[in-house]
């Protein structure tokens, strides 16, 4: 599926809606739920670092993405408790590497601008490897995601309208 110019807009007439993936697959016992609205999903919880605990995250279905003219991202939202991760997975396999980057909003409705070069890659065992190359290694996304995962033990919440991935050429 080529997406120069993917756009996902949430709320409640998602087709495939977004789905709450937390550190209790491995233990943890952080919290986080989604809640649909008509043009928004509302994404709340609470991360723990008991039990070895410490993430929630969302995901998105499990399809592909040719996001390699991806030149920036823009995610229409607003929050606290941040700060917050955009994960784009190139494995089915949670140990292997996947793309990420950070963003921190704030309470008001913003677009949150998120440049390519701002995607570093990150591995379950090693942590944090390398910047990015899109060009190269962002043909095939597999999911697309969002995080609470900074070594904080707090509330969060995240309105999100959409991501729009956007190419070099607009």
């Amino acid at each position: 599926m080529s997406t120069e110019n993917k756009h996902i807009d949430f709320g409640s007439s998602m087709v495939e809606p977004w789905r709450a993936i937390n550190d209790g697959v491995m233990g943890g016992l952080s919290e986080g739920e989604i809640a649909w609205k008509d043009t928004v999903m509302l994404w709340s919880g609470q991360t723990s670092l008991e039990n070895n605990g410490g993430f929630a995250s969302i995901r998105g279905p499990w399809e592909h993405h040719d996001l390699r003219a991806m030149n920036r991202a823009i995610i229409r939202c607003r929050g606290n408790g941040g700060p917050f991760k955009m994960t784009l997975e190139t494995s089915q396999r949670w140990w292997m590497p996947y793309a990420y980057t950070s963003f921190n909003p704030n309470d008001d409705w913003q677009d949150v601008v998120i440049d390519v070069e701002d995607f570093s890659w990150s591995q379950a065992q090693m942590g944090d490897l390398r910047n990015v190359a899109p060009s190269q290694e962002l043909g095939d996304v597999l999911r697309i995601g969002l995080m609470k995962y900074d070594g904080t033990a707090q509330p969060f919440e995240l309105e999100v309208a959409s991501i729009h991935f956007m190419s070099a050429a607009r």
